[in-house]
């Protein structure tokens, strides 16, 4: 099995630094569509088996631009992006310098941040919920070559589920309309490349 992750296009939560994770459905901007195309344009959908995406706005749109209307989407809740609660919409920059204890390093929410947004969705949750995602991906393809239009916190998780115990720290988030392609074999799976840009703006 192959499964290619293709994160969205910027969005203008994204291009002002904002948390945008699943409370806020906004779609590509302008620039974002722009970029989504050119990405398409050096992208062959043909020899994909079978194409998944989150519901939202931002990813469907992406899948809808790379693949050309050359397959059927199908929709899966559980490639929705994680839902920060409280957090989403707002500056990470802001959020980083009143608590430092829920932002990792690299400058990215870390598992704690949800003392600080309650009705946020765990860590936990979303790596079970990828997990979920990915034993149905062996379930049912596993000899397939799968494509996946989804987020960058959601796609960080399904590589973290794979290879560090659903921690997330070790993979950055992947820029827009970047792809991530990881390989499953004799129950062994194996990073073929991430964050691989098709374009440049």
């Amino acid at each position: 099995m192959e499964i290619v992750f293709v994160r969205h296009g910027q969005t203008d939560l994204n291009k002002t630094g904002r948390i945008q994770g699943s409370v806020f459905d906004h779609d590509l901007d302008e620039s974002g569509r722009a970029s989504a195309e050119r990405a398409a344009a050096n992208f062959d959908p043909a020899g994909f088996d079978v194409v998944f995406s989150s519901p939202l706005k931002r990813s469907l749109t992406t899948a809808e631009i790379f693949t050309k209307g050359q397959k059927e989407i199908k929709i899966d809740q559980r490639l929705t992006e994680i839902n920060f609660g409280e957090w989403d919409g707002h500056f990470l920059s802001e959020l980083g310098q009143k608590y430092p204890d829920a932002i990792d390093p690299w400058g990215k929410a870390a598992a704690d941040y949800i003392k600080y947004a309650p009705s946020g969705e765990s860590f936990a949750a979303l790596d079970q919920r990828c997990g979920s995602f990915l034993d149905d991906m062996k379930k049912n393809y596993l000899t397939k070559k799968v494509l996946v239009f989804c987020h960058g916190t959601l796609i960080r998780m399904m590589f973290a589920h794979y290879f560090t115990h659903g921690d997330m720290k070790y993979f950055e988030t992947m820029d827009n309309c970047a792809l991530a392609k990881v390989s499953y074999l004799n129950g062994i799976p194996r990073v073929n490349y991430y964050n691989r840009i098709l374009t440049f703006e």
